[in-house]
Formats: C-alpha cells, structure tokens, sequence
C-alpha cells in the first residue's frame, strides 16, 4: 500500500469517528443562525468527503479545487455563526430582499474582527486565516483552470501537493465537525469532537493542534 492510500485510509476513519460522535449529539439549537451555520458545516463535511473520493479516483486537479470550496465552506458557516447579523437573516430569508451573502474575504475579515473582542474564537478562526493566506490564491488557480493543473497533467502529481491538500482537508472537516457540536444546547459534548483527534495527529495539519479548548 502506498503513502497516498495510506493517507486516504486515515482520512476515511477519522472522519467516520467524527460521524459517530457527532450522531450522539443532544438535539440541536433551532434558531436561525445555528440551522444555518449547521447546514453550511454539513455541506463542507460533504465536500471533504468529496474530496477522498476524487483522489481516490485519479481525479486529483479537481480534488484540489474542493478543497477550496470546502474552505469557503467553513468559512461562511463561520460568518453565520459569529459574524452575520439579524438583519442579514431576515433578508436571507425575504426572496424579494436581493440580500448576496458577502464574498469570502469579506466573511474573512469580519471573523478577524471578531476574534479581536473575542479571543475565544482562536481555534477556529487563526486556521482560517493561515489557510486564507497561504493557500487560497494557489487553490483557486486549480479551480478555475490555470497553468498549474495543466502543468501537473504532463508531468504528474505531486505527493508534497497532495498531502497538504488532504491534511488541509482533513483539518477543515474537523474544524466543521467542532462547529457544528456547538449548535446545540450542550456545552460538555465539545470535549467528545475533540478526543477524536487521537492517534489521526499524522492525517491532521499542525496549525490544527492550536490548544483546540480554545476553538469556538
């Protein structure tokens, strides 16, 4: 078995230890704001599921261009949760409003805004922005078709680019997963979402690994 199945396999059972916790979770927050920012998690919990699949299969440009939209993903659920204000869901829920959500790298903006008066929010908004800054211009050329994925179509795929898309991956669910565990009125089930982490450390980037107790 080679590095990338390996790693694939990993994957695979740390997000299925994920599942099962996440499916003994007390009954949820039904508010506006948390069935929004649950839904937008799950979605990004799809994409990354998406994701293995694609590698798996050969299809390895197009499994980096979810990656990006797995992170736009978390980062809109993110905004939801922490950043949108009522006024922003009532026009999302008006159709004639014309309320558009706000581009990513506003959403980005706004949580680092938030994280300045709430320092709570560390654990999930820092991987966020590292992400923002180190990969997302890089992704995106692999979303829209430019120079690199053609490059890698003659040349092969790299397996330092693929372990840092899966890994990157991997720490985008998880940070999903924990943001989803908040959405209901159960404080002491975060620690069970954060106990999955064992023994996956290696499937996992490090910026992960930032003292998860303080993740919001």
């Amino acid at each position: 078995m080679n590095y990338e199945q390996i790693l694939l396999e990993q994957s695979e059972a740390f997000a299925l230890q994920l599942g099962e916790r996440i499916d003994h979770m007390p009954e949820r927050d039904d508010s506006h704001r948390a069935l929004a920012t649950a839904f937008a998690c799950e979605l990004g919990i799809e994409h990354a599921y998406a994701l293995r699949i694609l590698f798996a299969t050969g299809a390895q440009n197009a499994a980096c261009a979810m990656l990006h939209v797995q992170y736009d993903t978390l980062v809109r659920a993110a905004w939801y949760a922490y950043a949108a204000n009522e006024a922003d869901f009532r026009a999302m829920l008006d159709p004639d409003s014309g309320f558009a959500l706000p581009h990513t790298g506003r959403m980005v903006h706004g949580l680092k805004a938030r994280l300045a008066d709430e320092p709570g929010l560390a654990g999930l908004v820092k991987p966020l922005l590292a992400m923002n800054d180190a990969y997302t211009a890089a992704l995106g050329d692999f979303e829209h078709g430019g120079i690199n994925p053609m490059h890698r179509t003659g040349s092969g795929f790299p397996v330092d680019l693929f372990d840092t898309v899966v890994r990157c991956s991997n720490g985008l669910m998880y940070l999903s997963f924990r943001l989803l565990a908040r959405q209901g009125p159960a404080r002491d089930f975060i620690p069970s979402i954060d106990q999955a982490l064992a023994g996956f450390e290696d499937a996992l980037p490090m910026v992960c690994f930032q003292d998860p107790a303080r993740a919001a």
